[in-house]
């Protein structure tokens, strides 16, 4: 009954329109008072702080704010001028850049959307300008952008090792080679693309001297994922303390290397890490009761049985928890995914004997597929926003990148290694 209660309810409330956040709630609120779980109110607004106050998601606002200072502070088109240099010279070379930089600046921003937006206004722009259809550039933004989520340091890494009591630190280190794996398959996709295409080439001849001049002047930011890790896999500093200490490094860099970042700048950018970290924190704060009432109601257990009832073997397993992330990422954005999916699906794919790095990293690549696929891609908004132009044809160009996605994915469930070696090696 309390179950039933609680998916219709969510079901309905999402169906009326309301935020995901208060449809949680909704759901929780009428389970509670209308199930046989027999709860006192004040253990709903028990519950609901516990979800909230968690050490580690402190870590959030100071990565986010770390990457406010670092974007203000004029990295991007430094790392766009390296990139350009090293890949501007193959055919469909500004596609590459395009991943390039994603990479590198997920890696200082750890936020799909900040990363996303933050290319988008200059690559979109910049591509169409040098021969590149709109719906190409917006799609390979689009796609790229998701290299956030799993590039160190990752917000939602430090989600999913929270709700699922995984080492932080040790997803951080797992998430480098999927990571790399991913940004090489967009960039192979966006080379094949520009050779069938015969997008334009880069004629300037390379220009080592700009070259050295871009690499000393992004030097300092690149090296703060760098120091991120190092502080935490040598055990110099928790992951909150490398968070709070990557904000002092953005702000020497931008402040005192760059000169690009004022005073006047730390305003905006603490109200935008503020209102980024607001909207996840709410989220955790509600589905702590909600995926509270699923374990009490043993949940995660039938579905292992019914698992378990079909014969499904290891490979049948992960498969079946593939399908649904992904299907589920087609609807719902990855925090509130996560946070719903993992006390279910987590427990499934450990009976089943899957390394939990390996688990987490499959969840954050497939889940992260939801956000540059319609209807309610995040990227894709940001990028058609920018763009100004349609999700259909921006749809329609991505759909090369979803085969990428998809053929990682189909690495990381059959090579245990791409997410479970370096950790093993770190000591994790």
């Amino acid at each position: 009954m309390t179950v039933a209660l609680i998916f219709l309810g969510f079901a309905l409330f999402l169906v009326l329109g309301s935020p995901i956040v208060w449809a949680m709630a909704a759901a929780v609120i009428l389970a509670v008072s209308a199930g046989d779980l027999q709860m006192p109110t004040a253990w709903l607004a028990q519950q609901t702080l516990r979800g909230a106050d968690s050490i580690s998601l402190a870590a959030i606002p100071l990565f986010l704010l770390a990457g406010e200072l670092m974007n203000r502070g004029g990295l991007t088109r430094h790392i766009m001028g390296i990139a350009e240099s090293l890949f501007g010279r193959l055919r469909g070379g500004l596609g590459l850049v395009n991943v390039a930089t994603a990479f590198v600046y997920g890696g200082i921003t750890g936020s799909a959307t900040a990363d996303t937006g933050a290319i988008a206004k200059i690559m979109i722009p910049a591509m169409e300008e040098r021969g590149y259809g709109r719906a190409f550039a917006a799609a390979v933004t689009a796609a790229s952008g998701t290299l956030g989520i799993i590039v160190p340091p990752s917000v939602v890494l430090i989600l999913y090792g929270v709700l699922t009591n995984t080492s932080i630190g040790g997803l951080f280190v797992a998430g480098v080679v999927p990571g790399v794996l991913l940004a090489a398959s967009f960039m192979v996709t966006a080379y094949i693309v520009g050779v069938r295409e015969q997008f334009p080439l880069l004629e300037k001849p390379l220009q080592a001297r700009q070259l050295r001049t871009d690499l000393i002047y992004a030097l300092p930011a690149l090296l703060m994922p760098i120091l991120v890790l190092a502080s935490i896999v040598l055990g110099y500093a928790t992951t909150t303390e490398a968070a709070a200490l990557s904000v002092l490094y953005a702000w020497v860099a931008g402040a005192l290397i760059y000169r690009e970042l004022s005073w006047r700048d730390l305003v905006p950018a603490m109200i935008e890490a503020v209102a980024t970290t607001g909207a996840v924190m709410i989220i955790m704060a509600v589905a702590t009761p909600f995926g509270w009432i699923l374990t009490f109601e043993q949940v995660p257990h039938a579905v292992a049985e019914w698992i378990a009832a079909v014969q499904a073997g290891p490979s049948m397993t992960i498969l079946l928890i593939i399908l649904a992330l992904a299907f589920v990422g087609l609807w719902m954005d990855l925090g509130p995914a996560i946070i719903i999916l993992a006390p279910i699906l987590v427990p499934i794919a450990k009976a089943a004997g899957f390394d939990p790095y390996q688990i987490g990293m499959i969840f954050t690549v497939t889940l992260g597929l939801g956000l540059f696929t319609p209807p309610v891609g995040t990227n894709i908004f940001v990028v058609c926003n920018v763009g100004r132009i349609g999700i259909g044809a921006v749809s329609r160009r991505l759909i090369p990148f979803w085969i990428a996605t998809f053929v990682v994915i189909g690495l990381l469930a059959a090579f245990p290694g791409l997410s479970a070696w370096l950790p093993g090696v770190m000591g994790y």
